[in-house]
């Protein structure tokens, strides 16, 4: 059976009726039940003409449309005054052009004045001809620009994106005032009809990646993308159970208007306040901007401790059980890395619990109200400080160690590569005591850790090696960018793995 919404919709008529009946039955317009009270349908009659307009209520300023109808009246009465003869086209044509607003349209398919009516703008059919004119009166309902949550810096813009793509579009063009900056349009969501922008720098963007990324957009045939650009993302990258990101996200404007200086490709979807960057690569993720608003060397150290935390966060509890598994070969010196054995719950079974206690703990305080975020946080620091330690549920080294890597976990830019790791942590913490278990030593912590490094490997963000520079290895405008936050004056080149059209680049 063939869904309602793709069925095709017939032309706009001439006849001013045909089209106000179609409408107010598609669209549901006027009172009770089975109508919608939000869309507005209001008749008018200048100089003989019969009008009916349609707009949706909360998108625009009462006085601003007050004005643009007695403008529109105004330009009317003038075109008559001044025609003896004419046709509604040359009437149209001249409201096209002579309507005091910026952005003013005729409309020829039924299926945009559709979408338009449910975007927001004003569509006025006048009888006798078959077209509509479009006046943008929007005025989106919108938050006012804050600080980002995430990517914060000490010293840097404080400006973040919203959930309206147009103001998220206007602080990218701030800052990137380039003529081969494109900006393409297109609606997703067969039933949502969601507006998305596809950004990229003609003359640096890798053609085939532009195109790749524009076919998956055109593509998608899901009803809705109401999870805004995490929908977006899984239905043009196949994502299924893979639980390393294949993308960027960013609430900075200053972030996603490097990407584009670079190479990548951004996707602005409307209704969400973080953007979306591709291709990218593993180590991509671990770039804070918090290292741009800094000398180089001091940029360079917090890249490397952002590294450091990306090994603790995937090996530590491994590690530590391996460690603890066999006693005898740690040494003198890492002492502190054993622990006691007279809980009644195995090791691995500890970190486990410990593991899931924070994941809850991080969820609750997530979730409560900020009133109660703050007990929440107190009663959970006694419970798991304290008294856990003392009924022998988890052992202090344990806490410690687990603690350790939460931080390791909250210190990294990227909330998604967090959470990737944790799967990672979990697998290699069960290999390893698989491993144990079948009397391999640490056999089952090896395998584990070449099994994450071959999945690494082999991933690819749309068709970019996932763990580039590493694999395959690149040393000049790869892993150098990996490891040392460069002075400005020294970059001059772009990621190769893009396969950018301009390689070269200043700063």
């Amino acid at each position: 059976m063939t869904e309602p919404y793709s069925q095709p919709l017939p032309p706009i008529s001439a006849k001013l009726d045909d089209n106000v009946k179609y409408l107010n039955e598609l669209l549901g317009v006027g009172q009770g039940p089975g109508h919608s009270w939000d869309i507005m349908a209001k008749p008018f009659a200048f100089s003989n003409l019969n009008m009916m307009s349609y707009v949706l209520n909360g998108y625009f300023l009462t006085m601003n449309m007050v004005l643009i109808l007695n403008d529109v009246e105004k330009c009317i009465q003038t075109f008559v005054s001044q025609h003896q003869t004419y046709t509604l086209q040359d009437l149209m044509n001249y409201l096209n052009t002579n309507v005091t607003f910026v952005q003013v349209q005729p409309v020829t398919k039924m299926e945009d004045v559709v979408r338009f009516i449910l975007s927001g703008p004003m569509v006025t059919f006048v009888d006798g001809y078959d077209a509509a004119l479009l006046i943008d009166t929007r005025i989106y309902p919108m938050r006012s620009i804050q600080e980002p949550e995430i990517e914060r810096v000490v010293r840097g813009p404080r400006d973040g994106f919203t959930e309206t793509m147009l103001m998220n579009t206007a602080l990218i063009r701030r800052r990137l005032r380039e003529p081969s900056l494109r900006a393409e349009l297109m609606q997703i969501g067969l039933r949502s009809k969601t507006d998305v922008s596809l950004m990229y720098l003609e003359d640096v963007a890798n053609p085939e990646t532009v195109n790749m990324i524009r076919e998956r957009l055109k593509s998608i045939q899901a009803d809705t993308i109401a999870m805004a650009e995490q929908s977006v993302v899984e239905l043009i990258g196949k994502v299924k159970w893979n639980p390393y990101p294949i993308v960027r996200y960013t609430e900075r404007p200053d972030v996603a208007t490097t990407a584009l200086v670079e190479g990548h490709v951004v996707i602005v979807v409307d209704t969400s306040p973080e953007v979306i960057i591709a291709p990218i690569t593993f180590f991509q993720l671990l770039q804070h901007p918090e290292e741009y608003h800094q000398y180089p060397m001091v940029g360079t150290y917090r890249r490397w401790t952002m590294l450091l935390a990306t090994l603790i966060t995937i090996i530590l509890p491994g590690l530590f059980l391996l460690a603890n598994f066999h006693p005898d070969l740690v040494p003198k010196q890492l002492a502190f890395f054993k622990a006691k054995k007279n809980d009644p719950l195995p090791l691995w079974a500890e970190l486990i619990i410990a593991e899931v206690a924070i994941d809850i703990l991080r969820v609750a305080v997530m979730t409560s109200p900020v009133t109660l975020a703050s007990m929440v946080s107190i009663m959970a620091a006694v419970i798991f400080g304290q008294f856990v330690a003392q009924i022998h549920l988890l052992q202090p080294e344990v806490l410690v160690y687990m603690a350790l890597v939460m931080v390791a976990q909250f210190s990294l830019t990227s909330y998604d590569l967090a959470s990737a790791n944790l799967m990672s942590r979990l697998f290699i913490l069960l290999c390893t005591q698989l491993g144990f278990a079948f009397h391999l030593r640490a056999l089952g912590f090896g395998v584990a850790l070449a099994a994450l490094l071959v999945f690494l490997i082999t991933r690819k963000s749309f068709g970019v090696p996932y763990f580039w520079p590493l694999f395959p290895f690149k040393w000049k405008n790869g892993l150098d960018n990996v490891v040392l936050r460069k002075p400005f004056a020294d970059i001059r080149g772009r990621p190769g793995v893009l396969r950018p059209k301009m390689g070269r680049r200043n700063g």
